[in-house]
């Protein structure tokens, strides 16, 4: 009897060792990041000049960084800015008037390992911390008169371990700006810029994974609509071969937009759920150009609107040490059972 419970006792805490040293070891990462860099719009009626006929009237930007672990958020880091071009104090909006233009507080969820300082770009993982963080700024931008617009944002979870052996953690990172612009003739929208974007999604836990999934993911699209009608073109790079992700309403007769450039896929998501896996999403030859050729645009009043996100979220579920510990138990019974059908044989 005592031999007995002795292997009784050495089966649990070998079974709730066992789940401690799976906890211990489990790791599920998200990253997502994305870089633009000259990136310029020209409103034009002869494909090469500035239209004189096509004023922009007013612009806004908007940052917003969020983190989320194991239930706990950061408070919303946000910020704007906006008005009409020029340099701030000259033009009349209320950037930053020294770069960058516009700069939101980095997003660190409380209960972390590792905390993002603000502006702080560069990929913490994967690797043996936990933490969900995130950050965003526009540098510089063209309607400030900087010259060629330049943004960075990146959001970035990992989990080692939560509370009763459960954790998750979930970001969003936005950047986004738009403005208005009127034409009096017929003319031409041409917008180019380079992005380097960067994703990972990966599963590296021990033995006692149950289940769990990691999510990265960027989306950015742009969109010219005509303040009248309601009609839009829009456009969300792909990276195909074939040009062929712009789209134009067909309210808007005349209308066309073209791909000049479309280096990469710009709206992509990453998801895994399998124990190990590692996804990536990037390139090794870093900025990629990118471009449209909108032409055919009659008078009237328009929108431009830019919306660039990276996000990312992680879950992970093991077993709870209780859970495993029965397990045993239940295991040490099949044995015995075993045994005795033996000895009546």
């Amino acid at each position: 009897m005592n031999l007995k419970k002795s292997s009784l006792a050495v089966a649990v805490t070998g079974a709730i060792a066992l789940a401690a040293a799976g906890q211990a070891s489990a790791s599920v990462y998200g990253g997502s990041k994305l870089d633009l860099q000259n990136l310029q719009i020209l409103i034009t009626e002869d494909g090469v000049n500035p239209s004189p006929n096509a004023p922009i009237t007013s612009f806004e930007f908007t940052a917003t960084n969020t983190a989320t672990l194991n239930g706990v958020s950061s408070p919303v880091q946000s910020a704007d800015c906006g008005g009409t071009p020029g340099s701030p104090g000259v033009g009349t909006n209320d950037c930053n008037a020294a770069l960058p233009r516009l700069d939101p507080t980095a997003a660190n969820a409380p209960g972390g390992t590792i905390n993002r300082a603000n502006n702080d770009f560069s990929l913490f993982g994967p690797g043996l911390n936990q933490y969900a963080n995130s950050d965003s700024v526009i540098q510089q931008a063209e309607l400030t008169f900087d010259g060629p617009t330049q943004t960075h944002q990146i959001a970035e979870t990992e989990l080692q371990t939560g509370a009763s052996a459960r954790a998750n953690a979930e970001i969003t990172s936005n950047t986004g700006f738009s403005f208005a612009f009127t034409l009096a003739t017929p003319g031409e929208l041409i917008l180019s810029f380079e992005a380097d974007p960067y994703l990972r999604a990966v599963i590296n836990q021990g033995s006692n994974f149950v289940n769990g999934n990691a999510q990265a993911n960027i989306n950015f699209t742009v969109s010219l609509t005509n303040n009248n009608t309601g009609d839009s073109i829009t456009w969300s790079p792909q990276g195909t071969a074939a040009f062929n992700d712009c789209s134009v309403d067909g309210g808007l007769v005349g209308v066309a937009c073209s791909e000049t450039a479309d280096g990469q896929d710009l709206n992509r998501n990453l998801s895994v759920t399998s124990n190990p896996s590692d996804v990536q999403h990037s390139t090794a030859v870093g900025f990629s150009a990118f471009g449209i050729d909108i032409t055919g645009l009659t008078a009237g009043a328009y929108t431009f609107a830019l919306n660039a996100v990276t996000s990312t979220s992680v879950r992970q579920t093991v077993p709870e040490p209780a859970t495993l510990a029965l397990l045993g138990v239940g295991l040490i019974g099949i044995g015995a059972a075993k045994r005795r059908d033996s000895k009546r044989a």
